[in-house]
């Protein structure tokens, strides 16, 4: 466009500022969405290590740290009489409820070989 004179110089150093600019916006943005992706990992794996030494960490615990991670944990807690009733939160729900696994494999030839 600057070539064939359609837009004057004003106008093309302007564009440019603004491309450059937005260039700027965007590769801000998606460090931060790289950085969020690492941390989000990063609690994720942390997550899986807790939850996988939690019984180790309930036995060796006072009361009331047993108390905040049964809070943490579950909701609704109900004794009816000799059973206990209650609600896994979120996202622990998804742990307890393994039959959802099925849907983690997409096609069904995407995992074998």
């Amino acid at each position: 466009m600057r070539l064939d004179k359609s837009i004057t110089q004003d106008e093309y150093d302007k564009k440019a500022i603004e491309l450059k600019q937005r260039q700027y916006e965007l590769t801000e943005r998606l460090r931060r969405i790289i950085e969020a992706d690492e941390n989000y990992s990063i609690t994720l794996i942390s997550l899986l290590n807790i939850c996988s030494k939690a019984p180790e960490l309930f036995e060796s615990s006072k009361v009331e740290q047993k108390r905040q991670l049964i809070n943490f944990l579950l909701s609704n807690l109900k004794l009816k009489g000799k059973k206990l009733e209650f609600t896994v939160k979120k996202p622990f729900d998804v742990l307890v409820n393994l039959d959802y696994r099925s849907n983690w494999l997409g096609r069904e030839d995407s995992n074998q070989k």
